[in-house]
């Protein structure tokens, strides 16, 4: 009988999508950011969902919902009815890392709609200005002095800067401790405090690193920094290793295609204003849009490459 009934049910939705996308937006829609308040997600979230507002003519609601490097986000995200009034920021961490090293309540490859990759990120290792470590190479030869010493702030486990200091310690013999915190804001607070020894991560350390208070020692994403062409990326180092960057919006699987275009349509025109390329450049990213069908075919790509990273690296649940 459970099954006839969700049977007829899902008969009835699928009878009425057209209408209904016809009729979409009539209500306010809920952005939910898988990070704390003030870091480079959600600053990026928020110019976006005012962009969004103007282009759909309805209410968008960003909601913080940190934890587990985005994942919480996403498993929220994964049980809501698919009917594109409620989204949330899909982060690399969330959706090519973590399902490789511990369960989690969804599925990346099943339990989603994509719907447009906006922004990717620049992410680095940093330490305070007065370190005794001025170089990567230092850090490394520090670390292996002072095994268990070193602490090191991430914006949550199962980021890419996770697992990149992961394979950083596995290939290097290193004892060091990730502690996560609830965002890139409160990894700068952190290490301000010395409260850690060394942050690695998106790039909410820049106002830091401009001002002389942080040294960037290296780029762990695949190409270096506009802002600093001189700051190694971990591959000019001899590492073999750069973290994977993805930022986009999704919702659960299963949004009628209308729907589907109508965001891709609204977030391709943000991509093109003044005011999201502005925050940004503010935050040291890449603008890098994705329409719905490019953005699953990149993260499907990456889920299978990181996937195999991880595993070779022993790091998989």
């Amino acid at each position: 009988m459970k099954t006839l009934l969700k049977s007829a049910a899902l008969g009835l939705l699928a009878l009425s999508a057209p209408a209904f996308a016809d009729d979409w937006p009539s209500k306010n829609i809920n952005l939910t950011v898988g990070y704390g308040a003030g870091g480079t997600t959600d600053s990026t979230a928020r110019v976006l969902a005012t962009l969004l507002e103007e282009e759909l003519g309805t209410s968008v609601t960003v909601i913080n919902k940190p934890g587990g490097g985005g994942s919480v986000a996403a498993g929220l995200a994964a049980a809501q009815r698919p009917d594109g009034y409620n989204v949330f920021t899909f982060t690399t961490g969330a959706a090519v890392l973590s399902p490789h090293r511990q369960d989690l309540p969804y599925d990346t490859l099943s339990d989603f709609t994509f719907i447009a990759q906006y922004g990717a990120w620049n992410l680095g290792i940093v330490v305070p200005a007065d370190a005794p470590y001025q170089t990567f190479e230092e850090l490394v030869a520090f670390a292996k002095e002072n095994p268990g010493e070193i602490s090191y702030a991430i914006a949550g486990t199962g980021t890419p800067q996770h697992l990149t200091m992961e394979r950083l310690a596995s290939e290097e013999g290193l004892d060091w401790k990730a502690v996560p915190f609830k965002g890139g804001a409160a990894s700068v607070t952190a290490l301000l405090g010395n409260h850690v020894d060394v942050m690695a991560g998106a790039t909410e350390w820049l106002p830091q690193v401009q001002s002389g208070d942080f040294k960037l020692l290296a780029i762990i994403t695949d190409a270096r920094m506009d802002q600093f062409p001189d700051v190694p990326t971990l591959k000019d180092l001899g590492y073999d290793i750069a973290a994977p960057s993805i930022l986009g919006i999704a919702a659960a699987d299963g949004v009628p295609e209308d729907v589907v275009a109508k965001l891709n349509a609204a977030i391709q025109k943000a991509t093109e204003s003044e005011e999201l390329q502005a925050i940004i450049d503010k935050l040291a990213m890449k603008m890098t849009y994705r329409n719905s069908a490019d953005f699953e075919q990149n993260v499907r790509e990456n889920y299978e490459i990181q996937g195999e990273i991880i595993r070779a690296a022993g790091l998989g649940k």
